[in-house]
Order: C-alpha cells, then structure tokens, then sequence
C-alpha cells in the first residue's frame, strides 16, 4: 500500500475509535436477565490496528525517500 492509502485507512479507524469512544458502538438487546449487550468494535483492536498503520506509514515514507537522513560531521 502507498503512504496514501494508508493514511486514509488510519483515518478511517480514528474515526472508528471516536464512535466507540462515544459509545454508539455499543447497544443492548433485550431488557431484565435476558439482555444481551453487544459490541460491534473491539476499542483495543482499533488502537492496534492504528499503531500498526502508523509504523506502515513511517517505514512507507522512509522507503519513498520522504525520511529524514542523519549525517554526522567529525571534526579532524
């Protein structure tokens, strides 16, 4: 993937992590003992996944050539 893309899927999952975070990931289903509650997203899995991309998008760019370089100068 190029730096683009996974930019713009590390924008996707952001805004994932925002909607779980304001709660409408999550909903019950039915009332009393019976209730079930159910997640449609994992927020630990998110966070992963966002640190994931955003290495991809470090290594990506370093690749391209869009890393910084270090020189060292030694004074003789």
């Amino acid at each position: 993937m190029t730096p683009e893309e996974l930019k713009a899927r590390l924008a996707l999952y952001i805004a994932a992590e925002a909607a779980i975070l304001g709660g409408s990931q999550e909903y019950q289903v039915g009332a009393g003992s019976t209730a079930r509650r159910l997640t449609r997203a994992d927020l630990g899995e998110v966070r992963a996944e966002i640190r994931s991309l955003t290495e991809q998008i470090v290594a990506a760019t370093a690749a391209a050539g869009g890393g910084r370089r270090v020189t060292y100068i030694r004074p003789y």
